[in-house]
């Protein structure tokens, strides 16, 4: 097997955490740190960092520019990625700076699943391990229409999806897209 494909039970795993974590934010009608004290209940001991901690990481960015947010070289987790995708006050984010967090194709998936994305005009995806399969997650997505910028380098895709994305026409006002 390769290091692409993933077993049944890690799909298992990954379908049943993200339905978790969404089922949290969902169900839940108390503050963010109620939110993340649920979280943390049922992924302690299993984590390199709190949830608790991402967030008031995150919280911290957004508060010193809530249009910007770059989160470079965190190691974000999958798990993380689907909390981000749906924190609170990513909707004014106009800037996302993801750069080094290897979120591979299943962490991208997890981020475009977000409703939050529809300010973003740059998007920075540099060097996370993203493949043709996570190119095809991308080409699919309706949320990044005012995408200005998007930058794909280092990642394990070639200079064909540059064209592929700019013919789709999924993102009107791209004026910058780099693969290589």
């Amino acid at each position: 097997m390769s290091t692409e494909e993933l077993s049944q039970d890690d799909f298992d795993q990954d379908n049943f955490n993200k339905e978790m974590l969404l089922n949290i934010f969902y169900n839940s009608k108390g503050s963010i740190d109620s939110i993340n004290a649920a979280i943390d209940a049922k992924i302690y001991g299993t984590r390199t960092r709190s949830i608790t901690f991402f967030e008031k990481f995150v919280r911290a960015r957004l508060t010193l520019n809530p249009k910007i947010l770059r989160l470079v070289d965190l190691e974000i987790t999958p798990f993380e990625i689907i909390y981000l995708s749906q924190y609170p006050g990513l909707e004014k984010v106009e800037e996302l700076d993801l750069r080094k967090n290897q979120l591979g194709d299943k962490g991208l998936d997890a981020l475009l699943v977000s409703e939050k994305l529809g300010n973003l005009l740059k998007l920075d995806l540099r060097n996370n391990q993203i493949t043709r399969k996570g190119m095809e997650i991308l080409a699919k997505t309706e949320k990044l229409e005012r995408l200005e910028k998007l930058d794909l380098r280092s990642n394990k895709i070639g200079k064909a999806w540059e064209t592929k994305l700019l013919s789709i026409g999924k993102f009107p006002n791209l004026t910058s897209l780099k693969t290589v």
